[in-house]
Formats: C-alpha cells, structure tokens, sequence
C-alpha cells in the first residue's frame, strides 16, 4: 500500500508540475478562436481579370505593316496571319480576337512604356534591337487607332499629307506657302518619313516590353475598346477610372443607343491623353 501510495504521490507530483509548465508556457489554456480571413472585396466594375498567362500570351503578338495608302502598322493577335485579323475586322468573329480586345486594351490602358534600347531576340524585321525616343511614343500615343491598327490613309491626323501631322504632334514648326498650304520644309518632310517607318519597331518594341503586372483592370467592352483604344504608354490615372466607373453605373444594365453613347463618351475620356 505505500508503494501505491508514493506511486500516486509522485504522479500527483508530475501531473502538477506539468500542469505548471503548460500555464507558464499558455498550453492547454482555451485559445480565442482564430479570426476570420477578411472578405474578399467585390471586383471593381467594368474590371476583368489579367493573368500572367495572358500577358505572355499578348507578347506573341507582332507589329506588322499594313500597305495600304501611307502604309501603317497593326498588332496581330497571336496564332493569327495578317489576312486572319482582317477578316475577323471586317466582322468574322474568333475566341482568340475576343481574348486579344481584353488583353490588349488593359496594355493600352494600364502599360508603362519608356524610351531606350530594346533587345529583339528573336530579331524583328532582321533587326536586332532599335532605340525608342521620346518621339516615337509621343507619335504612338497620337496616332489615329482604330481596332489595333493605326490608319493607313491618314496615321496621325486629318491631312492626307500625314507628315503635316507628324510635325504638329512633335512640335515642329509649320509655316504656309503662297497658297496658304501648310509647308515644313524637304529635310522635315524625309525626317517625318523615317519616323514614320520607325512606329513598326516601336509598336514591336512596346508588344515585347511594355510593363504590365498580372492583376485585375478596368477596361471599356469590346465595342468601345476597339474604336477608342490607344497605347497611352504610361498608367491612366485614377480620376479617369473613377469617372468611367461612374459613368458605367450610371449607365446601367440597359442595352440601347443612349447607353452605347454615354459609354463612348466616358471611354474617349478614358483614353485621353493630357
């Protein structure tokens, strides 16, 4: 009986001296329960999702001259011919174009893109690398765009003589002849020409490097993405978000010519430049 009874004893012991340990180190002790994950905000409206997937899928596209007129360049959606995207323009339809607007108009709307050297590898148009200026971008952001293509009758304006248009957008001097003709003179003239050719490589070069994080953006529908959508080559602020975001809940869920209009007013906002 004694030895039941130190037994009991020194398991009283331990079970105290455990007990001890375990309010000292706060075992065993009721635990607040854990707090909630906080609640996923609701997406923010007119946004859609970009993945990485989407971004590396967009650098497949290429920047390819369109002859027609002037002559000016596109951005073909990947996995398609030159001939494929212009027949899904003149009102084809494709899943892949569908993908392309989204992801195409969140580049143009949410992209940084900088001056400097770009590295082509694989080369484009047996270049290498090409030097975008600050003059290329302006000329890329003022372009005349309509569905991924920049106008080949007039690429930066109204006049058909673009390199007028050219020299107005870089700020270079324009002066009249005697018939009130705007004129810039031989050497400006072949200048704006060279630039011209230039937008291939830069368009290539923006496609490539442009910078844009997986992540979730605010971009006009298809419709409206296609007619309104510019490279702006740098974030669109958030006032500009903000006053389209208003704009589309104002507009409702309604499907009719008021709608569409309100909507391409508050889209040709989006997409200006300062």
């Amino acid at each position: 009986m004694r030895w039941f009874h130190r037994r009991d004893a020194l398991v009283l012991s331990a079970a105290c001296a455990a007990a001890a340990l375990l309010a000292a180190s706060g075992c065993g002790q009721s635990q607040d329960a854990p707090a909630a994950a906080p609640a996923t905000p609701p997406p923010q409206p007119g946004s859609i999702e970009i993945t990485q997937a989407d971004i590396d899928w967009f650098r497949r596209s290429h920047a390819e001259w369109v002859g027609c007129e002037s002559g000016a360049p596109a951005i073909v959606p990947p996995d398609m011919t030159l001939e494929q995207f212009g027949d899904v323009l003149d009102g084809g339809s494709s899943p892949v174009f569908d993908r392309f607007v989204n992801v195409a108009a969140a580049f143009f709307l949410h992209a940084n893109f900088v001056a400097g050297h770009y590295a082509f590898e694989p080369p484009f148009e047996q270049r290498t690398a090409f030097d975008v200026t600050a003059e290329h971008i302006r000329l890329l952001q003022h372009a005349n765009w309509n569905s991924f293509v920049i106008d080949c009758k007039r690429p930066y304006g109204d006049f058909t003589h673009f390199e007028i248009d050219m020299a107005d957008i870089l700020g270079l001097p324009i002066t009249k002849d005697a018939k009130g003709l705007a004129q810039i003179g031989k050497d400006a003239e072949k200048r704006m020409n060279a630039l011209h050719a230039d937008v291939l490589p830069t368009l290539q070069a923006y496609i490539r490097f442009a910078r844009l994080n997986p992540g979730r953006y605010v971009v006009p529908g298809r419709g409206i993405a296609q007619t309104r959508g510019r490279p702006l080559c740098r974030p669109v602020s958030a006032t500009r978000l903000a006053m389209y975001q208003r704009a589309l809940q104002a507009a409702g869920p309604r499907s009719d010519s008021r709608r569409v209009a309100a909507l391409d007013e508050a889209a040709a906002a989006l997409f200006a430049l300062d």
